[in-house]
C-alpha cells in the first residue's frame, strides 16, 4: 500500500507521517465495488 502511494507522487515522508487509520480508509475507498443498477450493468451488457 506504501507503495502504491508513492508511485502515485506521494512523499515518502508524507506517507510515512500518515496516521495508520488514514491509510486505512484510503486502502478501503480505493477498492470499494461499484453499485450497478442491473445486473446486466453489473456483468457488462
Amino acid at each position: 500500500m506504501i507503495l502504491e502511494l508513492i508511485k502515485q507522487g506521494k512523499d515518502i515522508n508524507t506517507v510515512l507521517a500518515m496516521p495508520y487509520s488514514f491509510l486505512i480508509d484510503v486502502l478501503r475507498e480505493e477498492h470499494k465495488p461499484e453499485r450497478k443498477r442491473s445486473l446486466i450493468a453489473a456483468f457488462g451488457g
